[in-house]
């Protein structure tokens, strides 16, 4: 139990962090939203777990946008989680984006890094 409440402790402080620290990119929400749709439509998928600070910069990153990804909830005690598809995906960190191709992106990645691995147009920063 104890451990159970100090992984919980831990997740909200990451995200609390996650959250605070932020990029200084600008896109349009309708450029997310495309690129967002595309990825899906690409057959990219994203795991991650909710207690995961990658997967909240991540997240944060896509905005509003992130409810168009194809995401796979990686832990057991997650909302619509898919625990046993990640064992058999060997997914053990996480944020890992796998590519139609197979091919897999740990960590954070740009959307330059998505769009490289995914054949879908980048969103491009606006000035001001």
């Amino acid at each position: 139990m104890i451990i159970i409440v100090v992984l919980a402790v831990f997740g909200v402080v990451g995200l609390v962090l996650a959250f605070s620290l932020g990029g200084s990119e600008k896109y349009s929400r309708e450029d997310i939203d495309n690129f967002a749709k595309c990825l899906t439509k690409s057959g990219t998928i994203m795991y991650g777990t909710f207690w995961c600070p990658h997967c909240a910069k991540t997240k944060k990153k896509f905005g509003e946008s992130f409810r168009h990804i194809n995401y796979v909830e990686c832990d057991p005690n997650g909302e619509n989680e898919q625990s046993e598809l990640c064992l058999e995906k060997e997914i053990d960190k996480y944020d890992t984006w796998v590519f139609s191709d197979g091919s897999r992106f740990i960590s954070e990645p740009s959307f330059k890094e998505l769009s490289e691995g995914s054949g879908c147009p980048a969103p491009e920063v606006k000035n001001g």
